[in-house]
């Protein structure tokens, strides 16, 4: 398969917009959205997949997420020249 996608090349800006439009028109602007986004999930799950049975192979522990700190939030009052003056 890799070897046929090689020798025909990937596909270029015109064959790419012809795919959109065609998309386009055959499933409408409603749900092209929906099916993009279930696709990237799909893409996106298999990639995790692949990670896990490369790790799994390679027998690699899973590193531990890290966590951000929480935001400190600060409060400074406005400098007196920029205070609004009254009157």
């Amino acid at each position: 398969m890799m070897i046929l996608v090689l020798a025909f090349g990937l596909p270029a800006a015109p064959e790419c917009t012809f795919l959109l439009i065609l998309a386009f028109i055959l499933v409408g602007p409603k749900k092209l959205p929906l099916i993009a986004r279930s696709c990237a999930k799909l893409l996106g799950e298999l990639q995790n997949a692949k990670d896990e049975l490369t790790r799994e192979i390679l027998q690699i522990p899973v590193l531990p997420k890290i966590q951000e700190p929480p935001e400190k939030k600060i409060h400074q009052s406005a400098p007196d020249n920029f205070k609004k003056e009254e009157g």
